[in-house]
């Protein structure tokens, strides 16, 4: 993924919004979640999570991008916590982003070497 302030957003799945899942998502590719998702997710990509997303799960990936709601721990190359996102969990990132109106209740590191996803 290329760096840059605004990642990319085409996701190849969506959870939308009124859904709930709950298991493990894993995989090579970029998803978007608008629904509640609990249990793990590790991607290969990104994970987008909209305005209405409500996720309870680790999450490793390359990109991850926050407008919803998140608790529990994140380890991506980019993580962006957008205004009106929470987190509520640690971050370990090669670099982070947390723009005015957004919360993150959690241990912080970064590591610009820091590779992402496990």
């Amino acid at each position: 993924m290329q760096r840059s302030s605004e990642p990319a957003r085409d996701a190849e799945g969506t959870l939308g919004p009124g859904f709930v899942l709950e298991g493990k998502l894993e995989g090579r590719a970029n998803v978007r979640i608008e629904g509640t998702f609990q249990g793990e997710i590790a991607l290969d990509g990104a994970v987008i999570l909209g305005n209405q997303a409500q996720v309870s799960a680790p999450i490793y990936a390359r990109l991850v991008e926050v407008h919803g709601e998140v608790h529990g721990r994140i380890e991506a190359q980019e993580v962006f916590v957008r205004a009106g996102g929470w987190v509520d969990g640690d971050v370990r990132a090669g670099s982070l982003t947390i723009d005015d109106g957004a919360t993150l209740e959690g241990l912080v590191e970064t590591d610009a070497d820091f590779g992402g996803a496990r």
